[in-house]
């Protein structure tokens, strides 16, 4: 990815890279992608929700078989893909073409190509069925929406049709997915934010716990353990020169004002606030220089 231009940060958790080009991607790296946890794949839609990046998960096989170059597989709907078929995408902007489900191999149909294609060849819905040899509410429900196919049934109808009518996988999806506090402190602090006017959005396996949104966006993390604070900043700076979004710490006490180059709120100045732009203010004064 670095050789790609893209601008990289390790971490373990729900995401194993973040890497920054035009878009955030989030990586999960998995020898059996059969390995990914449910909860793993809710917090990635988490944060690919708010902050309008995209998970892939990277593998090189199942508990059946190894992946295979130019298919998509998906794990409670991320998609999936080998370490060849990522490579394509990154370095050659090459989209994979195929879905592995249970029932075999599947493509994406461009129902408008589709209705056009078979149009042009003067042919009715029953017509083109018949000659690819299924039934005529196939032909009429791809034409309806976009929907997938079999590949070999949507081989055939492009051989008929001479036309092209399988689409790029959608590899790059948006997710709708949202998080709760964990804990009574995530809860106080919610209510605070809320207080502000912020919508808030918690994640766990994260670099961070809570994303709050008001005209800007700020990504913060809570701790109460001053150690465990101290440690986990510098993942979390690390993820904020990435994303370049506005940043604080929160905890019930500190001595320190900032702590590499992340401003910090204790949980008594938050609740003493009367408006969220002093706390966008404090937020926006995040360094992004290197760790």
């Amino acid at each position: 990815m670095e050789k790609s231009d893209y601008a990289t940060v390790a971490y373990h958790g729900c995401f194993d890279v973040a890497a920054k080009k035009e878009i955030l991607l989030l990586l999960k790296t998995l020898y059996n992608i059969d390995s990914f946890q449910k909860e793993q794949a809710r917090n990635l839609k988490i944060i690919s929700n708010n902050l309008d990046a995209h998970p892939l998960i990277v593998g090189t096989h199942t508990r059946r078989e190894s992946l295979k170059s130019g298919v998509v597989y998906e794990r409670f709907e991320l998609p999936t893909v080998s370490l060849e078929t990522f490579e394509d995408l990154i370095v050659n902007g090459i989209f994979p073409k195929i879905y592995r489900d249970r029932g075999g191999m599947y493509v994406q149909v461009d129902s408008e190509v589709l209705k056009e294609a078979r149009t042009n060849r003067g042919m009715t819905q029953r017509e083109l069925a018949e000659a690819v040899g299924i039934n005529k509410k196939v032909i009429y429900e791809h034409e309806k929406k976009q929907l997938r196919m079999l590949l070999e049934i949507a081989q055939r109808l492009e051989k008929i049709l001479e036309n092209k009518i399988i689409t790029p996988a959608e590899v790059f999806k948006k997710y709708e997915e949202h998080g709760v506090p964990k804990d009574e402190l995530e809860k106080s602090i919610e209510i605070h934010l809320k207080k502000l006017g912020f919508k808030t959005d918690f994640v766990k396996q994260a670099p961070f716990d809570v994303f709050a949104k008001e005209k800007s966006m700020i990504i913060s993390d809570i701790e109460n353990n001053r150690r465990k604070m101290k440690k986990r900043v510098i993942s979390l700076k690390a993820f904020v020169n990435i994303v370049k979004k506005p940043t604080v710490l929160i905890t019930e006490r500190t001595k320190e004002d900032q702590i590499l180059g992340i401003p910090v709120v204790q949980r008594k100045e938050l609740e003493g606030y009367q408006t969220g732009k002093e706390l966008i203010k404090k937020a926006k004064r995040v360094s992004y220089e290197a760790v």
